[in-house]
């Protein structure tokens, strides 16, 4: 667990200012993708191990924890966040469920819980992390023999965003910065050095609408992941990224249909 009195990184600093701008313009759209993260664990209930608590790193505002509660009201669901602000989002929707409790947590140096671990679950948060790979090691090893983990993110490898904001907000970050994504390819490689191995690893695509290129840059730059980056390199520099993405797209509603991975994790 974080030391509570130490200041505050970057990284939290900035989901802690876009906690609420993000749960109202990105959890709505990244829905259907929660839930077919949620269908991919409920519908394994009978593989997982009789004992054990469900964890769920990365929770931020928390809209998988009342149906993980639901589904789940033998076990504990214990959720956790880097940013305080979405930790108190997260346990606002789940006062009402004596089994869920949600802290504040450094994902890239997860505690184990007191309890056994049956199962993880994590939805477009690996991917913000650094060294991500290490980090899925390092979850994965906390599940019990028979374990699972649903992992879902954002893939670049089987890209269906082609020419859309996601796939368009990431080629230019990878002209200005160094972005590597080649973590995607060690993923069964992280799964060995855990001792276990995918069972599924599925693509999903919904369709998302934005009312304009401008205010998904806004959203993207002032509500998401990269509003970190705003602050580290200046608002300068994400102007002139937002009018190169700005450009790429004709007037008026913007629409597209991102792919995102679900992975199914077993551990032998």
């Amino acid at each position: 667990m974080i030391d509570e009195s130490a200041a505050r990184s970057p990284a939290e600093l900035a989901w802690d200012e876009a906690a609420y701008g993000y749960d109202a313009y990105f959890s709505p759209r990244f829905a259907p993708y929660l839930g077919g993260g949620l269908g991919a664990l409920v519908g394994r209930t009978s593989d997982l191990p009789s004992d054990g608590c469900i964890v769920v790193p990365c929770v931020g505002p928390g809209r998988e924890l009342a149906p993980l509660a639901r589904a789940f009201r033998e076990r504990r669901i214990v959720a956790s966040d880097l940013s305080g602000e979405m930790v108190k989002l997260a346990q606002e929707r789940c006062v009402r469920f004596p089994n869920v409790s949600v802290e504040r947590d450094d994902a890239t140096q997860l505690r184990s819980p007191a309890l056994p671990v049956a199962a993880l679950f994590s939805v477009f948060g690996l991917q913000l992390l650094p060294n991500p790979e290490a980090v899925l090691t390092s979850w994965l090893q906390l599940l019990l023999p028979k374990g699972l983990a649903v992992i879902v993110y954002w893939s670049r490898e089987r890209d269906s965003d082609e020419g859309g904001p996601f796939d368009t907000m990431h080629r230019l970050l990878s002209e200005a910065l160094m972005v590597d994504r080649r973590w995607e390819h060690r993923i069964e490689e992280c799964a060995r050095a855990a001792s276990a191995r995918i069972r599924e690893n599925v693509g999903i695509a919904f369709e998302i609408q934005h009312e304009d290129a401008r205010r998904c840059w806004q959203a993207l730059t002032g509500l998401g992941p990269l509003r970190a980056l705003a602050a580290a390199r200046g608002q300068a520099f994400i102007a002139e990224l937002g009018r190169r993405f700005e450009a790429e797209f004709a007037p008026g509603p913007l629409v597209h249909a991102p792919e995102a991975r679900v992975l199914l994790i077993e551990r032998d």
